[in-house]
Parts: structure tokens; sequence; C-alpha cells
């Protein structure tokens, strides 16, 4: 009797770990048809800004907690050149560094379309992408645009000069070129250079917006880069996203 028990209870133990795996499973895929829907989208519009409205949580403080996270981090990276005192008088409201986050998104989005959707003269495209490139991020890597320190400055030496080089990327992406084989080559090719963000990281950096620890973040790989997806309301919403190569 003792036996049979014991084979019962891993009979029972095993089934709940399959319905645990499978349900994990099933909710990993959602989690990457959300993400496939959001890319979509993007090449519908070549606009980052419709796939923040309508595919980011719609929970409002995590939405700001995302782009205070990424903008913060970019802002601050050019304090070396400030004075402490300099720092002080800081003042950037929220619409600003919203609209920097997403000229940031459409800068790396958009780069990454056109290299994975453009067919012409590719010699061509590099030069007048370099021509690009030195006009608007030679200003920028220089240090007397340093440090940022009102929206005003946000506004005009980083929000300005993403969109500026988004733009001619816009250009040169064919969007018939879209999930075609070829597009899925190139996207395959990518060579991953950095891991995806620790998860328990994640969740201590969203703490403070209301993430627990017992929330499951999915993560899904597509192109370029890595997205971390909540459930939210039983649909599945973008938390965060960054890039599988090291700059």
């Amino acid at each position: 009797m003792q036996s049979l028990a014991r084979v019962f209870l891993f009979l029972l133990l095993l089934l709940s770990w399959t319905s645990t795996y499978s349900q994990t499973q099933n909710k990993q895929e959602l989690a990457e048809a959300a993400t496939d829907k959001a890319i979509r989208r993007f090449y519908n519009t070549l606009d980052f800004a419709d796939v923040y409205r309508e595919f980011y949580v719609n929970n409002a403080n995590l939405r700001k907690a995302e782009v205070q996270i990424v903008m913060q981090n970019m802002i601050w990276s050019g304090d070396i050149f400030a004075k402490p005192e300099q720092l002080k008088s800081r003042n950037i409201d929220f619409d600003s560094m919203e609209r920097a986050y997403i000229a940031m998104s459409n800068f790396h989005w958009l780069l990454a379309a056109s290299g994975d959707t453009y067919e012409g003269d590719e010699e061509k495209f590099r030069q007048e992408g370099g021509v690009i490139w030195d006009k608007y991020m030679t200003k920028l890597n220089d240090k007397t645009s340093w440090p940022i320190l009102t929206s005003k400055q946000l506004n005009e030496e980083i929000t300005a000069t993403l969109n500026a080089i988004a733009d001619f990327c816009r250009g040169h992406v064919v969007k018939s070129n879209f999930d075609t084989p070829e597009f899925r080559r190139r996207q395959q090719n990518i060579k991953e250079s950095r891991p995806p963000d620790p998860i328990d990281k994640l969740k201590e950096l969203f703490a403070p917006a209301g993430m627990k620890n017992s929330d499951t973040i999915y993560v899904v790989r597509r192109g370029r880069f890595y997205f971390y997806i909540i459930e939210e309301n039983a649909e599945f919403k973008i938390l965060s996203w960054n890039d599988r190569i090291r700059w």
C-alpha cells in the first residue's frame, strides 16, 4: 500500500509540474505574439509613438518609471562635465523626458529597420548615413553639449538630434520587405553580444512603481532587441526593451 501511495503521489506531482510548465509556455507564447504585433504595428507607421501608445503597460506608474529610468541614465551620463553647483539647478519635466524617450526609441528602431529592409545601393547608404551621423552625433558627443539641466536643453540637444537621425533612417526603410525571407535572414544573422537584463534587477528597478517580486517578466528576443513583457489585465504589454548588441 505504501508503494502504491508513493506512486500515486509522484503522479500527482508530475501532473502538477506538467500543468504549470504548460501554462508558463503558453504565456511565453502569448508574450511573443504580443511583441510580434507591436513590431508589425511599428512597420505600418514607422513611428514608435504608436507602439508606446498602444502596446506599453497601461499602469501609469510603471510607464513613467520606464521613461525615467532610461532617460535619467542617458542624461546623467553627461554629469561628469558638470560643476557640482550646476546639478542642483536641474529641472526637467516628464513630458520632455517622454518625448526624448520616444525619439531615442525611433532612433534605434528605425536604424534597425533600415538595415533589415534596405535594398538600394548599400555603399551610398553608408556614405549618406555617415554624413548624417557626423553632422548630428559629433555635436552630441561634444562635452560642451553637457550637462543636460533643463527641458529646453533636453529637447534641443538630445531629442532633436535623435529625431534628425531617425528621419534619415525612416527614408531608407522599405516597408514591403518586412517579414520577407531576406528580412528574416538578416535578423537571424544578428550576433547577440550582450545578455538580457537580469529579471531580479528589473524587478528591483520597478519596485518603487509598484512591481512585486512575484510578478512575472517574460523575455522575448526579436531582431536586435530584447523585449520585457508583463501580463496586465489578461493582456501582454511591453514594460521595457533594450539592445541585444553592445554598442
